[in-house]
């Protein structure tokens, strides 16, 4: 959802209601693109104002948010607290019905005389700036976004230079324009197009988004075109949109929030279908959608460089199991040496020096199998090279299957991990795992100030197990990460709990707390059983899959190998179980038992 002229027109509203007198206490920038206003109001409280000129978030509402600001202050930051700090508010204005915000600031000037600033809020897109400027005499005094001559032909932001609108964009305001004006515009100029088009094309400070809610608000389908649309469709949609505006002008606003499937997609200052969240009001509104949807692409953004980068280690590890598969095969091919030894050694008295080579009778297979001799060394000497060759081979064998294995647990491990981080869903979760892979040298360990700053919270408040009930009420936890998994399996579950995993892939640990009532496997109620094991399968890489391999087995026969990695167990004694992991009844069964 496009932060519009009618939403900034219902935020104005609010603004204008609640921050008039507020005293401006601090200014920060925790972002390149974002101002933060500090500010106190008498019997009122404190609010924190955001105007963000991020190219794709643009905004401005009052934010509950707290950011970490930078050390030092950048530029613009600064030349606003010397301006601005310890003025008050006196109007927040929004220009017609455009993307644009006149914030009139009355602050003492060097002179201890109280002048007017005006700061100017554009909020279109990849052309938003916040400006700052004297309306004695309309002069730039500094913007977040400076550009010359060289960007833009039609006007400078630069200190010193005068203030000029952004170009129009040739729309209709939608407050003084006729009925009869809006349907002749609508007809000459957007016939081809549908009704929502063209009025997105029509009148300024309706988004696509906007226009297409409106229509269906309307009664109007979207998808009609103008040319089948008469004077009393067009009065339906004109006069819904003149009763909008004028209801938001007297404070009647309906701000709401939509959510689907968990994530957020659109809000409005008025109602969007049915399917949607009321809010108080549309700072609130807006602060909701954005805190969380950009928390979320936050999210989203860290997890993907995650394993990007993980990924990138196990190419490298991938690519070394190859080349290791084949030296190992080439190495089981010198077992022949040993043979070639045994059989010249034992026809030692039919061969004679001097021979290139020779065919014996090989007592392993029946077959004559031929030899290649140096004819300068006697056959004894020769079966004597090809024992030292194979006797090479062999310690070379050894370690390059120590080399294999230790190769193979390093793949294990990161596979696991990364199917750690395509099951995490907060910053906490995510915190944990990148403290796992700093300690095991994956990721570069960030500097003390830095981590207690950004991840304080989260080692305060580490994240839990998902926990679940059975149909025979027994509890089921599934670990989240490789630390939920090691605390879990070898320091919380029961020795006569019912540890489960799905076999040879990436996957969480599952414990069925048994409470001591059982003491054979068999003993465990099947509906549990293939509840646990569909849980194993859901939350493992294999959860596509039709069909999946379950091991199950009591916890006392889990075990982690001195200096394994996190998450790493062995186990023995145990079951194997088939199940879907997508089952209706699995997916259900995770919806209405999940608990954080």
């Amino acid at each position: 959802m496009p932060f519009d002229g009618i939403t900034i027109k219902a935020i104005t509203h609010e603004l204008n209601a609640d921050l008039i007198d507020s005293r401006i206490d601090k200014i920060y920038q925790p972002e390149k693109d974002e101002i933060i206003l500090s500010l106190r109001k008498p019997r009122i409280g404190s609010f924190r104002l955001l105007i963000s000129t991020n190219p794709q978030w643009s905004r401005l509402h009052i934010s509950s948010e707290k950011k970490v600001n930078p050390k030092k202050a950048p530029t613009f930051c600064m030349l606003l607290r010397k301006h601005l700090e310890g003025g008050k508010i006196k109007e927040v204005k929004q220009l017609e019905l455009e993307r644009i915000v006149h914030i009139r600031i009355e602050a003492l000037n060097d002179f201890g005389e109280w002048k007017d600033k005006t700061l100017v809020c554009e909020l279109m897109g990849k052309h938003s700036n916040l400006i700052l400027i004297d309306p004695d005499n309309n002069i730039i005094l500094d913007a977040i976004n400076r550009y010359g001559s060289d960007i833009s032909s039609y006007r400078e932001v630069l200190p010193g230079k005068e203030y000029l609108f952004p170009p129009s964009q040739g729309k209709l305001n939608p407050f003084i324009t006729q009925f009869d004006v809006f349907a002749k515009t609508i007809w000459e100029n957007h016939a081809e197009a549908k009704l929502p088009q063209a009025l997105f094309r029509t009148f300024t400070g309706i988004s696509p988004f906007s226009a297409k809610e409106l229509c269906l608000n309307a009664g109007l389908e979207n998808n009609t075109p103008v040319e089948q649309c008469g004077e009393f469709e067009l009065s339906k949609i004109y006069n819904y949109l003149i009763s909008l505006l004028t209801d938001i002008d007297k404070g009647v606003i309906y701000p709401c929030v939509v959510e689907n499937d968990n994530k957020l997609n659109d809000f409005a200052p008025f109602q969007i279908g049915n399917n949607c969240t009321k809010f108080e009001s549309m700072n609130l509104a807006c602060d909701y959608f954005y805190a969380n949807k950009l928390a979320h692409l936050k999210l989203e953004s860290t997890k993907s460089n995650l394993i990007k980068n993980l990924k990138s280690n196990l190419d490298r590890l991938y690519k070394k199991d190859f080349y290791q598969q084949g030296d190992y095969e080439k190495a089981i091919k010198n077992e022949k040496y040993k043979v070639w030894g045994e059989l010249i050694t034992a026809f030692s008295h039919q061969i004679k020096k001097g021979q290139s080579k020779t065919e014996l009778e090989n007592f392993y297979t029946g077959n004559y199998t031929t030899i290649d001799l140096d004819p300068r060394y006697t056959p004894i000497e020769n079966a004597q090279r090809y024992f030292k060759i194979y006797n090479k081979s062999q310690k070379s064998l050894k370690h390059l299957e120590k080399l294999m294995a230790k190769n193979k647990k390093e793949i294990s491990y990161l596979e696991s991990v990364i199917h750690n981080i395509s099951l995490a869903e907060t910053h906490g979760e995510i915190a944990e795992i990148i403290e796992e892979l700093e300690k095991e040298g994956y990721v570069k360990e960030k500097s003390k100030a830095s981590k207690s700053s950004k991840t304080s919270k989260a080692k305060q408040e580490k994240s839990q197990p998902r926990k679940y009930l059975s149909s025979d009420n027994y509890i089921i936890y599934v670990g989240r990460n490789n630390r939920q998994n090691d605390i879990l399996t070898t320091k919380e579950a029961d020795r006569y709990d019912i540890w489960l995993h799905a076999r040879n892939i990436p996957g969480s640990h599952v414990i069925i707390n048994c409470n001591k009532k059982i003491n054979k496997l068999e003993e465990l109620p099947n509906n549990t059983l293939e509840e646990a094991a569909s849980l194993a399968a859901y939350f493992s890489n294999a959860q596509d899959a039709d069909k999946v391999e379950i091991d199950y087995t009591f916890r006392l026969n889990v075990r982690k190998p001195p200096g394994a990695k996190p998450g790493m167990v062995t186990y023995d004694k145990f079951k194997t179980i088939l199940v879907n992991p997508q089952s209706e009844y699995n997916k259900k069964f995770i919806v209405n038992n999940q608990s954080n």
